[in-house]
């Protein structure tokens, strides 16, 4: 699929995602699957979406890790008992690391549940290519 193509696909696919009411079906949608009726199946949120989402969070996390850092070298919590400080920047920094943690988790995720979804969007092409031959 060629650039313009995907970024075609990806715009039509961020829009049904963001779309307020289920069911509700516009005429720029119904040109597009007109001329592409075999991604009528794949409908779901594109991949680049759920890519901002997982950067956000791993961008956060991130910056959760470094305020823990900051938090230790600054003497910021130095009006609090030393152990409610190192309390504090350990669940600070344990925060960070979570957020870093699920992120890459759901983008390897994301990546094999885009393998599995390509694979059942072929074989259901096939299959409806292979019945449509049978009934002539």
């Amino acid at each position: 699929m060629n650039i313009h193509k995907q970024d075609e696909r990806d715009a039509v696919f961020l829009k049904l995602f963001l779309k307020g009411k289920a069911g509700q079906v516009s005429d720029e949608e119904v040109h597009y699957f007109r001329d592409h009726p075999d991604q009528i199946d794949e409908v779901s949120a594109p991949v680049k979406v759920h890519l901002i989402f997982l950067w956000a969070g791993g961008l956060l996390g991130v910056a959760f890790v470094a305020l823990s850092k900051w938090f230790k070298f600054s003497q910021v919590t130095r009006f609090l008992s030393e152990g409610s400080g190192e309390f504090v920047i350990d669940i600070v920094f344990e925060i960070g690391v979570a957020l870093i943690g699920a992120a890459v988790t759901a983008y390897i995720l994301g990546i094999l549940l885009n393998q599995q979804q390509e694979k059942a969007a072929k074989w259901r092409t096939e299959i409806r290519r292979r019945i449509h031959e049978i009934e002539g």
